[in-house]
């Protein structure tokens, strides 16, 4: 194996493990979009077969069918629903070097391939199941095939076929993310910038229509997308609408345009996207030095083109590589440009792999400064030895008439001075030091850092991952009740995930709002863990007890004393009202008082009847009546799924009523009654009543 490949092998080790060590707990845990993702690759799974997912504003389906394939095959679980972006990172890893090797050269293509290895923007993205990591490897691997199309002054098999799959691989990337609708203006750009200017105009018609089976392929492959969109206009521009700039640009206001145009292009070095769901505290892609390397290559390009503009008589010999380079990153940039919380790592995802390139083109001319083995700039190479179907490609002999193409001095057959040996070893050594340096600052940065960051911890729900750490290392035969924000369904999936699709049986309630009790005859012990994100109501520490020899660092554990009864509740007016068989409202208590402007609860105490069915959606509603019949105030909510009812189980739930500044002082009465979400529609008690008068209360205007 020769030098080069063992180099390549390396670096596609090391990407690999910087993508996959500790894939299973950092991120922490999953976030609110890869939990929908997982929830949507299972429902495929059990059959569902969408085109389109009306999920997190609409998202398109490539993504959830990779992941519910990484499902099927290696069972149910983070790791596996990472597994896929991993493998979609390292694609295009390996995909950037083919490509900017034919655009450029070797050595530019191996720099490329090890800043992308290397790069945070590129790890964070390749360790989330989130759908935009699919559209760099895929539009890596369109834009090297149909290059290579353009470049082939040949109408054989090889010219058709590259236009043809890079049709294909087109038509998929409409699959991928949303910033994927903007590849095809990048097509007919590249393709007609290439026959305008690539010395081949006596071949422009088998060109021609060679792009336009391109275009034919690519449209067929995205033709059932596109009926959905027809059939679904909202769904298509439903997101896009919610983030565009676009129409203040129309109505002649270029402010939130120009400003996210600036944010965008700052991205690379001075702030980078502020959340930490995508990034670390708004870290920009490069550090100080190394975005002067990336300017440096940004220069490099530019120049280039300016040199070829002052020369006409070298039309052939245009700077066709720079344009194409120049055209992918400003393309790809545009949707930063032209939407809201820019910079956005995920929307700008599709310049991910030129950026690396520009940084690499950087990095070789300032290695080779270093190293003093040219005393002229030399903006971009060319290819090494040539390629006889690519007139742009002349050879490592370089040409003195064309500035992209300068030859790198390193055929087998030439010697190298003892300079010029001293001169790579010192490139090396740059190149090689400076990589390493970044690989520690972004090994640190995601790993220690970010991992460790408060916000992260708390948007990949950390305290979820802990609580189903804390249950599979301390199994016992207690009732597990966990206490969550998002408790009816992605917290329970969270969890699902980290014990592989087969949780033992759980309460799930939000301890903010409400808290579950097993029914008193049963004897059964139960352990409250009140996750970071939904910690435990003040009103319920009166009989909770903290454990905090078993508490976590995400999460409080809590336990009931033996003689709790939810009667002994303090204040509690016993009340037996049956609602439609289903729950028995127990008691009550009204926790401030009526005043205006200020706000009051109401404590319902309640046991479940029977099982209910997985649909069912209930919630108590609370309204307070002036003397007249006039609604001034309502308070809703049940902090407990009634699907997860069980015969016996009982509940408090806590409902707060916010007053208006004008409510007039008065008599007021307060009612309860249950409402089906479903039909809108309160279920009648035994008597056939719908609403129960609790209360008259006694409305105050608020002192000033």
């Amino acid at each position: 194996m020769t030098n080069e490949k063992l180099l390549l092998l390396a670096l596609l080790l090391v990407a690999f493990a910087l993508r996959l060590i500790a894939l299973d707990h950092i991120p922490a845990g999953l976030s609110h979009d890869e939990a929908n993702n997982g929830l949507a690759a299972l429902q495929i799974l059990a059959g569902d077969r969408p085109i389109f997912l009306e999920i997190n504003k609409g998202i398109e389906p490539l993504i959830i069918y990779l992941e519910a394939l990484s499902f099927y095959v290696n069972g149910i679980g983070v790791w596996q629903m990472r597994w896929v972006n991993v493998i979609a990172g390292m694609f295009t890893v390996a995909l950037i070097y083919p490509l900017t090797r034919r655009l450029l050269n070797r050595r530019v293509a191996m720099l490329a391939l090890a800043g992308i290895a290397v790069s945070f923007w590129a790890i964070f993205v390749s360790r989330l199941t989130l759908r935009a990591v699919t559209l760099p490897p895929l539009l890596t691997l369109m834009l090297y095939l149909l290059w290579r199309g353009l470049t082939n002054p040949r109408p054989n098999r090889k010219f058709w076929l590259d236009y043809g799959v890079s049709g294909l691989v087109m038509g998929l990337t409409m699959y991928s993310y949303l910033s994927a609708r903007f590849i095809p203006l990048l097509n007919i750009w590249l393709f007609a910038m290439y026959q305008m200017l690539g010395g081949q105009r006596q071949s422009w018609r088998r060109h021609g229509v060679a792009f336009l089976g391109h275009g034919l392929i690519g449209l067929l492959i995205f033709m059932p997308l596109g009926q959905y969109y027809i059939n679904h206009r909202d769904s298509f521009s439903h997101r896009a609408n919610q983030v565009s700039t676009l129409p203040y640009a129309l109505n002649g206001d270029f402010t939130p345009l120009l400003k996210n145009t600036i944010y965008t292009l700052g991205m690379f070095t001075f702030a980078g996207d502020e959340t930490d769901r995508y990034n670390l505290d708004g870290r920009p892609i490069f550090d100080i030095l190394n975005g002067l390397i990336f300017y440096i290559g940004i220069f490099l390009v530019l120049r280039t083109v300016y040199l070829y503009s002052l020369n006409r008589s070298t039309m052939a010999y245009k700077p066709l590589s720079a344009l194409f380079l120049l055209s992918w990153y400003f393309i790809m940039l545009l949707p930063g440009f032209i939407t809201d919380d820019s910079p956005h790592f995920l929307r700008t995802i599709g310049a991910l792999p030129v950026t690396y390139i520009f940084w690499a083109i950087g990095l070789d001319w300032l290695g080779k400064r270093l190293a003093l083995l040219n005393p002229h700039p030399q903006p971009l190479s060319q290819g090494e030895r040539g390629d006889k179907n690519n007139p742009l490609s002349q050879g490592e002999r370089g040409d003195k008439n064309n500035p992209l193409s300068q030859g790198e001095r390193g055929d087998k057959n030439n010697s190298l001075s003892h300079r010029e040996r001293v001169g790579v070893r010192v490139h090396f050594l740059f190149a090689i030091t400076l990589w390493s340096l970044l690989t520690l600052h972004t090994t640190y940065d995601y790993f220690q850092r970010w991992a460790n960051a408060a916000g992260a911890r708390q948007i990949y729900g950390a305290d979820i991952a802990e609580i189903a750490n804390y249950v599979q290392n301390n199994y016992n035969e207690e009732v597990t009740a966990i206490s969550a924000a998002y408790y009816r369904d992605e917290e329970p999936f969270r969890y699902t995930l980290h014990w592989h699709g087969q949780p033992p049986f759980t309460l799930w309630f939000d301890g903010q709002q409400s808290i579950a009790f097993p029914p008193a005859e049963s004897h059964l012990s139960i352990r409250y863990l009140f996750a970071d994100s939904a910690p435990p109501n003040a009103l319920w520490l009166e009989f909770l007890q903290p454990i905090p020899a078993e508490s976590g660092r995400a999460y409080q554990l809590y336990r009931l004393p033996d003689t709790f009864r939810i009667a002994k509740v303090k204040e509690l007016q016993p009340l037996a009202y049956v609602i439609n068989n289903d729950v028995n409202l127990s008691g009550y208590r009204v926790l401030g008082q009526v005043v205006s402007g200020g706000k009051f609860q109401l404590l319902l105490a309640w046991q479940a009847l029977r099982a209910l069915p997985p649909a069912t959606d209930y919630t108590w509603l609370a309204r307070l009546w002036d003397e007249q019949g006039h609604e001034w105030a309502q308070a809703d909510g049940l902090g407990y799924a009634p699907s997860d009812w069980q015969p016996g189980v009982q509940g408090l739930q806590l409902l707060t009523f916010r007053l208006p500044a004008d409510l007039p002082p008065g008599q007021y009465s307060l009612t309860i009654e249950l409402v089906n979400r479903q039909t809108g529609q309160p279920l009648p008690a035994v008597n056939g009543a719908t609403r129960l008068d609790l209360v008259t209360l006694m409305g105050k205007a608020k002192v000033p």
